[in-house]
């Protein structure tokens, strides 16, 4: 049997994505971000996002109840708005979780596989959506773009072509994002090209997402564990913080 047989399965791709996430959230919670130890943890933590974005496409194929879906992402998303604030304080502002971002990707997806409307209709409901990201999104308009590249690029090469153009475009908008807002200072954000490079890391994610044998797996965690492990997490820093303070 060959390693692509073997592979790595949805669960053990999960777990891996939400210990990249514990990874990068401790980072962000307590190492210098441009310290070697704190670089090498965010690139690690990058392989969450596009395993997430992949899982909310495959969700979407696979799912037996897509309100049932739509509504559990809803629901947690509005659970975590609570932890992922007294984590972060004040680092994000106003803008949301990761859950909120798939959320926005999942209803992107459902509003263009909505055939029986007007693609006019089903496009600017889309367009909505991806506006709704950007005022508020955490993750801005990327999360959205991962998930319809995943869905709609059946051969996983593709999948991965496309993923890595709109990463390197990302890399390239922000990058004139920071050179023109020190010019213009229109974000309160002071941003330097060193400190987004880190964001190539996304493109690692393709590797174990290359070895995916769409195989379900076995979690051992029940149903929810993926979906209240994130806030939950969230929690525990945040007291850990507290504690150390």
């Amino acid at each position: 049997m060959n390693i692509k047989e073997k592979g790595l399965t949805r669960a053990q791709l999960k777990y891996l994505a939400i210990t990249a996430m514990v990874v990068d959230h401790t980072a962000w919670g307590f190492v210098e971000f441009m310290s070697p130890l704190g670089q090498i943890m965010h690139l690690f933590g990058r392989l969450t996002l596009p395993i997430m974005c992949f899982f909310v496409a495959e969700g979407y194929r696979h799912t037996s109840n897509l309100k049932k879906y739509i509504l559990r992402m809803a629901v947690f998303a509005l659970i975590t708005v609570i932890p992922f604030y007294l984590f972060f304080n004040e680092e994000y502002g106003y803008r949301q979780n990761i859950i909120f971002d798939l959320l926005l990707g999942l209803l992107a997806v459902t509003a263009m596989e909505q055939k029986k409307y007007p693609k006019a209709v089903r496009i600017s409901i889309v367009a909505l959506l991806f506006l709704i990201s950007a005022v508020i999104g955490g993750w801005i308009i990327m999360p959205m773009i991962y998930i319809l590249v995943f869905y709609y690029n059946k051969e996983f090469k593709n999948k991965a072509k496309w993923f890595c153009f709109f990463t390197v475009l990302l890399e390239i908008v922000l990058s004139a994002l920071i050179l023109l807002n020190r010019q213009f200072h229109f974000s309160h954000y002071d941003w330097t090209l060193s400190q987004w490079i880190y964001l190539y890391g996304f493109m690692l994610a393709l590797i174990p997402l290359s070895f995916y044998n769409t195989k379900k797996g076995t979690t051992h965690t029940g149903k929810y564990f993926f979906y209240i492990f994130y806030p939950a997490h969230f929690v525990v820093l945040f007291l850990i913080k507290l504690l150390i303070q």
